[in-house]
């Protein structure tokens, strides 16, 4: 009896096992059925390339450089007024938008009358001064203050003194000593020792009068030779030793600081004992001091001219549209301040443009330059890009994990909810070209040395025929320009490659990956979908924007 209930109960688990069985099986069939519908409706359909079909359009393309940054308000301007001067009221507070030109404060009057008095008080000082000081001039001589030789004569007759001593530091070089030098190798020489020194005009003897490390120093009479002249120094056996350039042994600058060369009175080799004229000046008649008492008063002058000009306004101005940053309460006056110094009572800050900083990657910085159009999105205020113009680059550059950046500043309009420290995407356009001829680059086909298209294809096999070579120029963002051998509007066909890779089959079955790019979402098998747009990312990337007769890219 017992035997009998195992037999059933293993007849029963068969049975089950095979139930089972039977439905992965069918299960197995149907998956089997399905993969191979897909694949045949995937790939089966498409075994050949399919041939696609392009028109020659006009647009724009061009290179871009992006980078990252925040926004921030330019620069304040300080509203200041003369130190001695004080404001009766202020019109305005911190936090007030103005306008430029709009009353910033009332001015007291009687401070200005007092600034006023005091200037002139001083103006009549200094004319005292001035009068005093035009007695006095500068020498009309130029006198040799020790025994030499002119060696070297800067200037000629009507030149400026200042503009020789700005360009050569001296008006003429005297030779104090009687030699000029010329350095040579030390090998085998010793001081003292008697050399010949041959130079393009004659011949002279020379000695060795010092030695300091492997360098030798040889002296040769200044009477004659020239300064600057290339020198051969053999031994007495007419061994070369070395070759070099004439210099001054001991050489004296002649200075000067005023006038203007009326007439030199000496020239290159002469000899100018002490007190000889070595040359003559004229426009000497007022001194360094006198000139500074003019400018002084110069100074003094403009001064009183604002104090006038803000006496008859009687108000302070804003000199620019702005807000109100901060305001100096009358009380900080500075009391008894000359009225050179000024003290300011308010600080603006434009609204009309925002500033982005943004840091560009050292690869790209050495093509950004000043005046290049930028494009700058604000992804909190709208996904609309706003036009901006490069106004700074900084050269001196920040390194962070390996990599250096450097700053660039973007000027743009200021518009409403634009504020200080809002992330901004900088793009700037590095290289580009308007009313460009413009393909897909799938359509052009490269080799080594050349380019070309098709321009017909077989509708029954799908061949490809008509090769015409083509110029390349810009390529950016799936599209390439073409220089030469199309025109707008002509047709070209090319084929789009499609994958038979399984592994690729697989990794998009979990999505839609029937119109060649990729929806995103998780894969068959718990595969990772495919994502993206197609279009190039990061730096230095090009795209292509509609312009032209067409409208739009293509």
């Amino acid at each position: 009896m017992a035997n009998s209930r195992k037999k059933n109960r293993r007849r029963k688990t068969l049975s089950a096992v095979l139930i089972v069985l039977a439905i992965l099986i069918a299960g197995a069939a149907v998956g089997v059925k399905l993969l191979r519908e897909r694949v045949t409706e995937a790939y089966g359909e498409k075994s050949k390339d399919e041939a696609q079909k392009a028109a020659v359009t006009v647009g724009s393309i061009s290179t871009t450089i992006t980078g990252s940054g925040t926004l921030s308000a330019q620069e304040t301007t300080e509203v200041s007024v003369p130190g001695s001067v004080a404001l009766r009221s202020l019109c305005v507070a911190e936090g007030d938008i103005v306008a430029e030109g709009d009353v910033l404060a009332y001015l007291d009057l009687t401070s200005l009358l007092t600034a006023m008095n005091e200037l002139q008080e001083q103006l009549s000082q200094l004319d005292e001064d001035i009068a005093a000081a035009a007695k006095e001039s500068v020498g009309t001589v130029v006198k040799s203050t020790v025994n030499g030789r002119v060696k070297a004569v800067y200037c000629k007759n009507d030149d400026p003194v200042l503009s020789v001593m700005y360009e050569h530091g001296a008006l003429l070089t005297l030779s104090l000593d009687g030699y000029m030098a010329v350095d040579v190798p030390a090998k085998g020489l010793n001081v003292g020792d008697q050399v010949t020194v041959a130079l393009p005009s004659r011949v002279y003897q020379g000695a060795v009068s010092a030695m300091q490390g492997e360098t030798a120093t040889v002296l040769v009479t200044d009477n004659g030779p020239l300064l600057g002249e290339e020198a051969v120094v053999t031994d007495s056996e007419g061994q070369e030793l070395g070759r070099g350039s004439l210099y001054i042994h001991q050489p004296l600058n002649v200075t000067g600081y005023a006038g203007t060369v009326y007439r030199l009175a000496v020239r290159e080799n002469d000899y100018a004992p002490k007190d000889r004229v070595l040359m003559y000046l004229n426009d000497t008649a007022f001194t360094a001091n006198y000139d500074a008492l003019l400018q002084q008063r110069a100074a003094l002058e403009e001064d009183l001219s604002d104090l006038i000009y803000l006496y008859t306004a009687g108000v302070v101005r804003a000199p620019l549209a702005g807000k109100v940053e901060s305001l100096t309460e009358e009380q900080e006056i500075v009391e008894g301040a000359e009225a050179a110094v000024e003290w300011t009572f308010a600080v603006l800050r434009p609204q009309e443009k925002m500033i982005v900083t943004a840091s560009i990657d050292e690869s790209n910085i050495l093509s950004v330059e000043l005046g290049q159009t930028a494009s700058v999105t604000i992804s909190s205020i709208s996904e609309d890009p706003f036009t901006g113009e490069v106004t700074a680059v900084e050269k001196t550059g920040t390194s962070s994990s390996g990599v250096t950046g450097y700053a660039v500043e973007v000027t743009l309009d200021r518009v409403e909810k634009m504020l200080p420290r809002m992330s901004a995407a900088v793009s700037i356009r590095i290289e580009g070209v308007d009313d460009a001829l413009l393909l897909p680059e799938d359509a052009v086909t490269k080799t080594r040395t050349s380019a070309y298209v098709y321009t017909s294809v077989d509708e029954t096999t799908g061949e490809l025929s008509g090769m015409t070579e083509v110029k390349t120029g810009l390529t950016g963002g799936g599209y390439i320009e073409i220089t030469e051998g199309l025109k707008e509007g002509d047709t070209v066909y090319y084929t789009k490659k499609q994958t038979n890779d399984f592994n690729a089959f697989m990794s998009g079955f979990g999505g839609n990956n029937r119109g060649g790019s990729s929806s995103g979402g998780s894969g068959f098998g718990g595969m990772p979908g495919g994502s993206g747009s197609g279009r190039p990312s990061g730096s230095g990337s090009g795209r292509p924007s509609g312009s032209g007769r067409n409208g739009g890219q293509p």
